[in-house]
């Protein structure tokens, strides 16, 4: 599901990509919302319609929302307003919406299972003038540290398949647009990976098939 919201007033954040987490409200569903006044500001009269701007837009988006599908787009919209986004950024409680999308896609993302990774099409392909583009990609080397099923990491992706169409595998970072990498892992992720990678190794050895994927 995602929802937009045009508001009378501008609401200052601390970073324009935030995540919503725990919230009864999401009623099982994982959402987040981007400041798109913040990061399109080069374009922000087309996110009011070619009108002067009144205040920020927000893009909220709920993964695993099946049980958000069934309530009206008002009802949606007022939880937002008046409880998730307020409880995230105190000031949304003073921003009136003056006009909202809903927009109900079920089934539309994307799930796969651990262990998949080495099946999914590359960025790169066989034919010279055709590159992919998506979370869902290996982007080889151009790989980033955003690795999971993302648009931040779709972005990169598209981003990095214009560089290859651009300027082919070889390019290097004078020529590429850049892309900012992520910081680095943290000690206990790296410890847990290792970890893992160990016991995945024994398992094929043996035969066996991975725990983590049913």
């Amino acid at each position: 599901m995602s929802v937009r919201l045009w508001l009378d007033r501008r609401v200052a954040t601390r970073s324009p990509a935030n995540v919503f987490a725990r919230f009864e409200q999401l009623r099982g569903a994982g959402g987040t919302f981007f400041m798109l006044d913040q990061t399109q500001r080069e374009a922000e009269a087309e996110l009011w319609g070619g009108e002067a701007p009144q205040g920020s837009v927000v893009a909220c988006d709920f993964y695993n929302s099946g049980a958000l599908m069934g309530l009206s787009d008002e009802a949606i919209v007022e939880t937002l307003i008046a409880e998730l986004l307020p409880a995230a950024v105190p000031d949304f409680a003073n921003a009136r919406v003056v006009d909202h999308w809903v927009g109900r896609y079920a089934s539309a993302v994307s799930w796969f299972s651990p262990g998949s990774y080495a099946r999914r099409p590359p960025l790169a392909t066989r034919v010279p003038n055709l590159a992919c583009a998506g979370d869902w990609v290996r982007m080889g080397a151009r790989e980033h540290g955003a690795k999971g099923l993302c648009q931040e990491r779709a972005y990169v992706s598209g981003i990095q398949a214009a560089n290859h169409l651009k300027l082919g595998p070889k390019s290097g970072p004078r020529g590429d647009t850049h892309v900012r990498p992520v910081r680095e892992d943290e000690t206990q992720v790296l410890l847990g990976r290792e970890a893992n990678k160990k016991v995945m190794g024994l398992l094929a050895k043996l035969g066996m098939d991975s725990p983590w994927v049913r």
